[in-house]
Protein backbone atom coordinates (compact mmCIF):
# COMPACT_ATOMS: atom_id res chain seq x y z
CA UNK A 1 0.00 0.00 0.00
CA UNK A 2 2.92 2.18 0.95
CA UNK A 3 4.49 1.53 -2.41
CA UNK A 4 1.28 2.63 -4.41
CA UNK A 5 0.59 5.16 -2.03
CA UNK A 6 4.19 6.30 -2.59
CA UNK A 7 3.76 6.58 -6.84
CA UNK A 8 0.70 8.87 -6.81
CA UNK A 9 1.82 11.27 -3.99
CA UNK A 10 5.54 11.58 -6.14
CA UNK A 11 3.13 12.14 -8.89
CA UNK A 12 1.11 14.77 -7.28
CA UNK A 13 4.26 16.84 -5.99
CA UNK A 14 5.82 16.80 -9.31
CA UNK A 15 2.81 18.53 -10.76
CA UNK A 16 2.97 20.90 -7.93
CA UNK A 17 -0.61 19.85 -6.80
CA UNK A 18 -1.53 20.15 -3.10
CA UNK A 19 -3.17 17.13 -1.72
CA UNK A 20 -4.23 15.18 1.62
CA UNK A 21 -3.63 11.81 2.56
CA UNK A 22 -6.31 10.12 4.30
CA UNK A 23 -6.17 6.49 5.96
CA UNK A 24 -8.03 3.63 6.72
CA UNK A 25 -7.87 1.95 10.17
CA UNK A 26 -4.55 -0.04 10.19
CA UNK A 27 -5.10 -3.43 9.27
CA UNK A 28 -8.57 -2.23 8.36
CA UNK A 29 -9.48 -4.30 4.44
CA UNK A 30 -8.94 -0.87 1.52
CA UNK A 31 -12.08 -2.06 -0.07
CA UNK A 32 -14.12 -2.29 3.50
CA UNK A 33 -13.04 0.97 4.74
CA UNK A 34 -12.80 2.97 1.22
CA UNK A 35 -16.61 4.00 1.60
CA UNK A 36 -16.39 5.32 4.67
CA UNK A 37 -13.28 7.45 4.00
CA UNK A 38 -15.29 8.85 0.82
CA UNK A 39 -17.91 9.95 3.54
CA UNK A 40 -15.27 11.80 5.56
CA UNK A 41 -14.26 13.84 2.41
CA UNK A 42 -18.13 14.54 1.60
CA UNK A 43 -18.52 16.25 5.57
CA UNK A 44 -15.41 18.23 5.72
CA UNK A 45 -16.31 19.46 2.31
CA UNK A 46 -19.83 20.67 3.58
CA UNK A 47 -19.04 21.29 7.26
CA UNK A 48 -15.88 23.45 6.23
CA UNK A 49 -17.71 25.36 3.29
CA UNK A 50 -15.00 24.34 0.51
CA UNK A 51 -15.95 24.97 -2.97
CA UNK A 52 -15.73 20.61 -3.57
CA UNK A 53 -13.26 18.37 -3.44
CA UNK A 54 -11.42 15.83 -5.86
CA UNK A 55 -10.98 12.21 -4.62
CA UNK A 56 -7.93 9.55 -5.77
CA UNK A 57 -8.26 6.36 -4.78
CA UNK A 58 -4.80 4.59 -3.04
CA UNK A 59 -2.92 3.14 -6.24
CA UNK A 60 -4.65 5.24 -8.88
CA UNK A 61 -2.19 6.25 -12.16
CA UNK A 62 -2.45 9.64 -13.37
CA UNK A 63 -3.06 9.41 -17.13
CA UNK A 64 -2.41 12.26 -20.27
CA UNK A 65 -4.81 14.96 -19.86
CA UNK A 66 -5.28 15.29 -16.13
CA UNK A 67 -3.03 17.98 -14.91
CA UNK A 68 -4.40 19.98 -17.96
CA UNK A 69 -7.92 19.09 -16.53
CA UNK A 70 -7.64 20.73 -13.89
CA UNK A 71 -5.84 23.61 -15.08
CA UNK A 72 -8.69 24.23 -16.93
CA UNK A 73 -11.14 24.05 -14.34
CA UNK A 74 -12.71 21.29 -16.30
CA UNK A 75 -13.96 19.67 -12.67
CA UNK A 76 -16.52 22.93 -12.51
CA UNK A 77 -18.74 21.33 -15.31
CA UNK A 78 -21.07 19.07 -12.91
CA UNK A 79 -21.69 18.44 -8.95
CA UNK A 80 -20.04 15.69 -9.64
CA UNK A 81 -17.18 14.38 -12.49
CA UNK A 82 -15.99 10.65 -12.73
CA UNK A 83 -12.44 10.44 -13.91
CA UNK A 84 -12.08 7.15 -14.72
CA UNK A 85 -15.18 4.78 -15.03
CA UNK A 86 -15.56 0.78 -15.45
CA UNK A 87 -18.67 -0.18 -18.18
CA UNK A 88 -20.63 2.97 -17.52
CA UNK A 89 -23.82 4.45 -19.52
CA UNK A 90 -23.81 7.65 -21.30
CA UNK A 91 -26.51 9.52 -22.94
CA UNK A 92 -25.90 9.94 -26.32
CA UNK A 93 -26.10 13.38 -26.46
CA UNK A 94 -24.84 16.59 -24.20
CA UNK A 95 -20.95 16.19 -24.74
CA UNK A 96 -18.90 19.10 -23.63
CA UNK A 97 -15.22 19.53 -23.96
CA UNK A 98 -13.88 19.79 -20.50
CA UNK A 99 -9.75 20.86 -22.01
CA UNK A 100 -7.98 19.92 -24.65
CA UNK A 101 -8.69 16.69 -26.18
CA UNK A 102 -11.02 15.78 -23.03
CA UNK A 103 -14.58 15.49 -23.02
CA UNK A 104 -17.55 15.42 -21.09
CA UNK A 105 -20.11 12.97 -21.28
CA UNK A 106 -23.60 12.84 -18.70
CA UNK A 107 -23.86 9.38 -16.99
CA UNK A 108 -27.54 7.80 -17.49
CA UNK A 109 -26.64 4.94 -14.73
CA UNK A 110 -24.87 5.40 -11.99
CA UNK A 111 -20.77 3.86 -12.34
CA UNK A 112 -19.58 1.97 -9.42
CA UNK A 113 -15.71 2.77 -10.06
CA UNK A 114 -15.78 5.65 -8.05
CA UNK A 115 -11.49 5.15 -8.23
CA UNK A 116 -11.20 9.00 -8.69
CA UNK A 117 -13.51 11.75 -9.02
CA UNK A 118 -14.68 15.45 -8.83
CA UNK A 119 -17.24 16.87 -6.62
CA UNK A 120 -18.76 20.46 -5.56
CA UNK A 121 -20.20 21.18 -2.06
CA UNK A 122 -23.81 20.93 -3.50
CA UNK A 123 -22.68 17.29 -4.83
CA UNK A 124 -21.20 16.56 -1.52
CA UNK A 125 -23.99 17.32 0.30
CA UNK A 126 -26.37 15.54 -2.19
CA UNK A 127 -24.25 11.91 -1.65
CA UNK A 128 -24.59 12.81 2.32
CA UNK A 129 -28.07 13.25 2.38
CA UNK A 130 -28.65 10.32 0.23
CA UNK A 131 -26.19 7.63 2.69
CA UNK A 132 -28.61 9.33 5.60
CA UNK A 133 -31.94 8.64 3.96
CA UNK A 134 -30.78 4.80 3.03
CA UNK A 135 -29.47 4.38 6.34
CA UNK A 136 -32.57 5.35 7.77
CA UNK A 137 -34.22 2.73 5.94
CA UNK A 138 -31.42 0.25 6.55
CA UNK A 139 -30.57 -0.40 3.22
CA UNK A 140 -26.78 0.68 3.64
CA UNK A 141 -23.92 -1.36 1.25
CA UNK A 142 -20.34 -1.17 1.45
CA UNK A 143 -20.60 0.88 -1.93
CA UNK A 144 -19.27 4.06 -2.34
CA UNK A 145 -22.20 5.74 -4.09
CA UNK A 146 -25.56 5.46 -1.83
CA UNK A 147 -27.63 6.82 -4.60
CA UNK A 148 -27.99 6.82 -8.77
CA UNK A 149 -25.24 9.69 -9.30
CA UNK A 150 -26.53 9.94 -12.82
CA UNK A 151 -29.57 11.67 -11.09
CA UNK A 152 -26.91 14.08 -9.37
CA UNK A 153 -26.15 15.38 -13.15
CA UNK A 154 -23.00 13.12 -12.74
CA UNK A 155 -20.02 13.42 -15.66
CA UNK A 156 -17.56 10.86 -16.42
CA UNK A 157 -14.39 11.95 -18.69
CA UNK A 158 -13.14 10.68 -22.01
CA UNK A 159 -10.53 9.82 -22.23
CA UNK A 160 -10.38 8.51 -18.63
CA UNK A 161 -7.83 11.11 -16.46
CA UNK A 162 -6.82 8.41 -13.90
CA UNK A 163 -6.41 4.65 -14.28
CA UNK A 164 -8.02 2.99 -11.57
CA UNK A 165 -5.70 0.24 -9.24
CA UNK A 166 -5.94 -3.71 -10.02
CA UNK A 167 -7.31 -3.92 -6.51
CA UNK A 168 -10.30 -1.67 -7.04
CA UNK A 169 -11.36 -2.85 -10.70
CA UNK A 170 -11.20 -6.69 -8.99
CA UNK A 171 -13.63 -5.80 -6.52
CA UNK A 172 -15.67 -3.27 -8.03
CA UNK A 173 -19.92 -4.29 -8.12
CA UNK A 174 -20.46 -4.83 -11.78
CA UNK A 175 -21.89 -1.73 -13.80
CA UNK A 176 -25.58 -0.83 -12.87
CA UNK A 177 -28.27 -1.85 -14.89
CA UNK A 178 -29.88 0.36 -17.31
CA UNK A 179 -33.13 0.41 -14.56
CA UNK A 180 -30.90 0.82 -11.80
CA UNK A 181 -32.40 3.41 -9.09
CA UNK A 182 -35.96 2.45 -9.66
CA UNK A 183 -36.20 5.43 -12.28
CA UNK A 184 -40.14 5.98 -13.53
CA UNK A 185 -40.95 4.57 -16.77
CA UNK A 186 -39.78 7.54 -19.13
CA UNK A 187 -36.37 6.90 -17.63
CA UNK A 188 -36.32 3.68 -17.39
CA UNK A 189 -37.95 3.96 -21.44
CA UNK A 190 -35.07 6.59 -21.92
CA UNK A 191 -32.11 4.99 -20.32
CA UNK A 192 -33.08 1.90 -22.75
CA UNK A 193 -33.39 3.44 -25.86
CA UNK A 194 -30.94 7.35 -25.92
CA UNK A 195 -27.89 5.77 -23.66
CA UNK A 196 -24.91 3.76 -24.60
CA UNK A 197 -22.20 1.74 -22.71
CA UNK A 198 -18.76 3.43 -22.77
CA UNK A 199 -15.93 0.81 -23.74
CA UNK A 200 -13.18 0.32 -21.03
CA UNK A 201 -10.46 1.62 -23.74
CA UNK A 202 -9.37 5.02 -22.65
Amino acid sequence: MQRREGKLTEALRSFRLPFRVLETVRGASPVGGRPELHRRVWRQVVQDDLPGAILLEDGVKLLPGFVGFLAAGGYLHSELTQLCHGRARVWRWGASDASPGVRLRPLAVSDALPAGYALSRKGAGHLLDAHRATRARCEVTQDSWPCDVGQLGALVARPQLVEAPEWMTATAPGPAAPDAGRPSRIRHFARESFSRELSLRH
